[in-house]
């Protein structure tokens, strides 16, 4: 006789369950759905009506038009929606993102949300480099070498490795770029042997000043390397000269970071394997001091 398998109780099944992280969703409708059956399985007495009442919506039947697309979510529906969500700072900021994007019909608006989604997601997985780990940040190298380590293909192949680089670095460079970012933990070897993130994305810390500003006078020397070889696909420089009133000072700043989370969005969400390593500069620099400030000193 075939012994019988015990169904799992209702609270070992709640026990199992977890409410879905809103950044794992592009459609606010399937984040909704799957959060409300959640809910459902981790207290057995919630509802739609319950939603409603703790969202202060006056249908008990909202919650489930939304989730069929039936209604759309306004600006203080959303706000409603967070606190029965108990979605807070950035979960929240994705949240309303992700409600935008979904029901924005223009093109280009929803190419910006878009960006401004993943961005959040992979501010999810940055970690902050400081402290003891600051070396990481003395040469350009360790910086690239961090995103070629993942490649595979090289193992302990020095030379095959720093012939990779452009500009050619020597073997023994590559050898202790690699063995400084596995003695900081920036890199590790997964249970099959293979080379990977320690976290996928990394950011500046409690740095020193003077170590950030001479990786950047690195980068800028490489770019300007790049100047005299002939340009390709893979490559891209260019720069425009312009006058500007004090009051734009700050919209261009935005306009260069947007740029670079941009980028960032496009990488993060690249689901082809990496092929290349690229550095990206964005640079704004006063080629003039301020008239009204020379003015002031010359009068």
């Amino acid at each position: 006789m075939t012994p019988r398998i015990p169904k799992p109780s209702s609270e070992s099944r709640a026990a199992q369950v977890e409410l879905p992280a809103v950044f794992g969703f592009l459609d606010h409708r399937d984040y909704l759905r799957e959060w409300f059956e959640a809910k459902r399985l981790l207290v057995r007495t919630f509802s739609y009506r319950v939603f409603a009442r703790k969202a202060g919506f006056a249908s008990h039947a909202f919650l489930s038009e939304v989730i069929q697309g039936r209604r759309n979510l306004s600006d203080d529906s959303i706000d409603k929606c967070l606190h029965a969500l108990g979605l807070v700072g950035e979960a929240a900021a994705y949240f309303r993102a992700l409600v935008h994007y979904s029901q924005e019909t223009h093109l280009d608006r929803r190419r910006d949300l878009l960006s401004d989604l993943l961005r959040l997601q992979a501010a999810q997985h940055v970690q902050r480099v400081t402290g003891s780990q600051s070396e990481y940040f003395t040469h350009w190298l360790n910086i690239a070498m961090r995103e070629v380590a993942v490649f595979g293909g090289f193992g302990e192949d020095w030379e095959g490795l720093a012939g990779f680089f452009r500009p050619q670095v020597k073997p023994e460079e590559a050898r202790e770029a690699v063995a400084l970012l596995r003695r900081l933990e920036l890199i590790q070897t997964d249970p099959d042997g293979k080379t990977e993130y320690s976290c996928p994305r990394l950011t500046p810390g409690d740095i020193d000043p003077a170590t950030l500003a001479n990786l950047k006078r690195q980068m800028l020397l490489l770019a300007m390397d790049q100047i005299g070889r002939p340009s390709g696909p893979d490559s891209h420089v260019s720069s425009v000269t312009v006058s500007v009133s004090r009051d734009r000072l700050p919209r261009i700043r935005q306009i260069l970071e947007k740029a670079r989370r941009d980028i960032l969005a496009e990488t993060g969400s690249d689901d082809l394997p990496a092929d290349q390593v690229l550095q990206v500069n964005l640079q704004m620099v006063p080629l003039t001091e301020s008239l009204e400030r020379y003015r002031s000193r010359h009068a």
